[in-house]
């Protein structure tokens, strides 16, 4: 197992939570809770926008996204590792 590989996979993942698994999931959340009176990618795009936003909610917030994009980045490499090792 490599710790460098490893390493670098989390950190991957925790970037595709926060600044696609974030805005993402809020803004498909928001748009269909407010039965779809608003435009989604102006709602999107401010949400982008927020996420560089520093305040103690939004820095939870990131690091919750985080977490789960690097737990579903290590899903990935692992589930590949093994794929790998069950073919040799």
């Amino acid at each position: 197992m490599n710790k460098k590989n490893i390493f670098i996979t989390i950190l991957i993942g925790f970037a595709i939570g926060i600044f696609i698994l974030q805005p993402f999931g809020i803004t498909i959340f928001t748009f269909s809770s407010q039965n779809y009176e608003i435009n989604w990618w102006e709602y999107l795009i401010n949400n982008f926008i927020e996420i560089l936003n520093i305040n103690g909610n939004q820095i939870f917030e990131n690091i919750l996204f985080g977490l789960l994009g690097a737990t579903v980045a290590l899903m990935y490499y692992f589930g590949k590792r093994e794929k790998n090792i069950d073919n040799k």
